[in-house]
């Protein structure tokens, strides 16, 4: 309520002295009295907004403003401080959460470097990669079933990549699209496959040619077990895939008949142990 609807309400002049004021409102007051002794009539005015506009008239005419719009003003200073620090205490709490995330990065990052550093040198690194074997099986029976084979290696990393060859739900596709992602960042020297994804990898140029690292396996192409044939890209046929004979290397995990294929990845580190397991596996 601003000072001319005060006022109006009071029903008396602007230019209306304070004696004037005080008389106009006891008048008032003495009507809202005397309804209040009628309690089934109702009242022509509102008592509580001829208060509030004697107020306001009083304020303004001793302080020259309107109270209500100090309070107003006061409370849009209060509310806008709050706003304000709010947003800063927001984003001190968001960067605090960086930092944090980065701080503890960075030590799981050292403790890992340091655990890494602290182990014998990787001899192999293997990629169990398809849907011929439990997703929620344990790597570790085939790391120690080759290490058993290669006593002279120290370490052998497994890392299992569950997926489907069929889409048949929403879980599958999450699955297969999960597979693709780890794809991205998988590093392992060695895959072990079930055909139907060893030819989609190969076709997209994922695999070293094996008569590169071993040019032997030439005399044995029209082997059975020999995968020999081209990719998307390149017309020429490799040998990129060697089929599985011996599956000993399984012992301890619950993997099915389906056939397996044994391939080496283009920028493996270890290319050299990767084809001396293969040949094993092969023979």
């Amino acid at each position: 309520m601003d000072i001319k609807e005060a006022y109006k309400v009071l029903d008396v002049s602007e230019n209306a002295t304070d004696n004037e004021i005080e008389k106009q409102y006891m008048i008032w007051v003495r009507r809202n009295h005397a309804y209040q002794n009628q309690p089934d009539t109702e009242k022509p005015f509102d008592i509580e907004a001829i208060t509030t506009a004697y107020n306001i008239i009083k304020h303004h005419n001793e302080y020259g403003s309107n109270p209500s719009q100090e309070m107003n003003s006061f409370r849009d200073k209060i509310q806008h401080f709050f706003h304000y620090y709010k947003l800063h205490m927001v984003g001190f709490l968001i960067l605090v959460a960086i930092l944090g995330s980065l701080i503890q990065n960075g030590i799981n990052n050292y403790q890992e470097k340091k655990e890494l550093a602290s182990l014998p040198p990787e001899a192999l690194s293997i990629m169990v990669f398809g849907d011929y074997f439990d997703p929620n099986s344990q790597s570790t029976p085939l790391s120690d079933n080759v290490l058993a084979k290669f006593t002279t290696w120290e370490r052998v990393t497994v890392n299992m990549n569950y997926a489907p060859t069929e889409i048949n739900d929403s879980i599958d596709a999450n699955l297969q699209q999960k597979s693709v992602v780890t794809l991205v960042s998988d590093k392992s020297d060695l895959y072990l496959m079930d055909a139907k994804n060893f030819e989609q990898l190969k076709n997209n140029g994922m695999f070293q040619p094996l008569e590169e690292i071993e040019p032997t396996l030439k005399d044995s192409k029209e082997s059975e077990h020999i995968i020999y044939s081209a990719t998307t890209e390149d017309k020429t046929e490799h040998i990129y895939g060697i089929v599985l004979k011996d599956t000993s290397i399984f012992n301890g995990m619950p993997v099915n008949d389906a056939k397996k294929i044994a391939a080496i990845r283009k920028d493996a580190k270890n290319k050299t142990n990767a084809m001396k397991l293969i040949l094993e596996l092969a023979n």
